[in-house]
């Protein structure tokens, strides 16, 4: 099994090296729009949307699947439609047509790491491998995401410290050198009974 993944693995790394310009061109553009964004943050939602576009013709139906390609590590890992990572070549959708109209979202809660990763969508012949590029039915869309580093709770308690702070030293500075000259004072009456 492990032995298999890792062929399929370098069968798409060496497949994506190798796709020049003009092979990527030797294939239809895809029937869909692709939106793959730009920068995603760790904790959050994610998507990658698909949008009917005006070319929609007929024919067989095809797989889409959105592979996440992190760098520095030789694993791939496949979305699958219940917006899991798994790795399995699992297709996010299975025996879509180029007559449906529809827009769809990929969605996943983005995990990380931090950092920067590459997504890639294929189109593949209905029941096909995502490795062999033979089955794929339209242009690849290859997306560079970077991945931002979650909020964390303690840089909410850096800024209320440095509040606190400068706080403090204001009034420190009011105790040691006195309430400025512009500054109106308020006087205190005492009780005339008193």
């Amino acid at each position: 099994m492990r032995e298999r993944l890792t062929l399929a693995l370098g069968a798409m790394t060496a497949l994506l090296a190798t796709m020049s310009p003009a092979l990527a061109a030797s294939l239809p553009e895809a029937p869909l729009s692709v939106a793959v964004p730009a920068t995603l943050h760790e904790g959050r939602d994610a998507a990658v949307t698909f949008e009917a576009s005006d070319s929609l013709r007929g024919g067989a139906p095809f797989d889409v699947y959105v592979i996440r390609i992190p760098p520095r590590q030789p694993v791939l890992r496949y979305l699958s439609s219940t917006g899991i990572w798994t790795l399995e070549p699992t297709p996010w959708l299975r025996h879509r047509t180029a007559t449906t109209p529809t827009s769809q979202e990929a969605t996943w809660r983005e995990d990380g790491p931090a950092g920067f990763m590459t997504l890639l969508v294929v189109f593949v012949r209905a029941g096909a491998s995502p490795s062999d590029r033979s089955e794929w039915m339209f242009r690849p869309v290859l997306g560079r995401v970077s991945v931002r580093p979650a909020a964390t709770p303690a840089a909410g308690r850096g800024l209320f410290a440095s509040a606190l702070g400068a706080v403090t030293v204001a009034a420190c500075a009011l105790v040691l050198f006195g309430v400025p000259a512009g500054f109106a004072t308020a006087r205190v009456r005492r009780p005339a009974n008193g």
